[in-house]
């Protein structure tokens, strides 16, 4: 995986982090007149969304992708050692599923840090009290769960099998978080 792409990822999560640190306890009707109010103009709103989708939609094609290559080698490591051409193509498919798992986490994380910072947005230190920001928060570490299983599947030093395992483990968290996602907007309109 190029060097640039993992500076990115690593660059994108220690933003988020520090994005999060700064608007845990942010709520309706704090910081009017500031640059919160560009976060609720309807087209950044839209564009934070699509980043957000569009991102997670990428990096599952990547996990998908990263699956049915490592599911391929596994198979082929019982089988004989293959030819240089079937090398190079695990190579290209290698670097394929890799910069659509990081594209997605990246895409994911800027609309999702920008959805966070819209006005409205509950604080989460109403962790408790409000339930939708309890499934949220649920909701998020699973994403992160998904994230670093994710990452841990692209790395090269891993076995295959830990790999297929790690890959596994993120396909897995995608199904909760969509349960989580789709509970979150039933309960939001209560």
């Amino acid at each position: 995986m190029p060097r640039d792409m993992k500076a990115l990822g690593i660059a994108s999560l220690v933003t988020l982090f520090i994005a999060s640190t700064i608007a845990i306890a942010h709520g309706e009707g704090e910081d009017t007149g500031s640059w919160r109010d560009l976060l609720g103009a309807f087209d950044i709103m839209v564009s934070a969304s699509f980043l957000h989708s569009i991102g997670a939609i990428i990096l599952v094609g990547g996990l998908l992708h990263i699956h049915s290559r490592l599911k391929t080698a596994s198979a082929d490591d019982e089988d004989a050692v293959g030819d240089e051409d079937e090398a190079i193509d695990a190579i290209i498919g290698s670097e394929l599923s890799n910069r659509l798992i990081y594209i997605g986490v990246v895409m994911n994380l800027i609309g999702g840090t920008a959805r966070l910072f819209e006005p409205g947005h509950p604080s989460l230190l109403e962790t408790f009290a409000n339930r939708w920001v309890t499934i949220m928060l649920v909701k998020h570490f699973f994403i992160l769960i998904m994230c670093g299983a994710a990452i841990y599947a692209t790395l090269p030093k891993g076995t295959t099998a830990a790999r297929l395992l790690s890959t596994r483990m993120a396909l897995a968290s995608v199904v909760v978080i969509g349960a989580l996602g789709a509970l979150a907007g039933v309960v939001g309109q209560m």
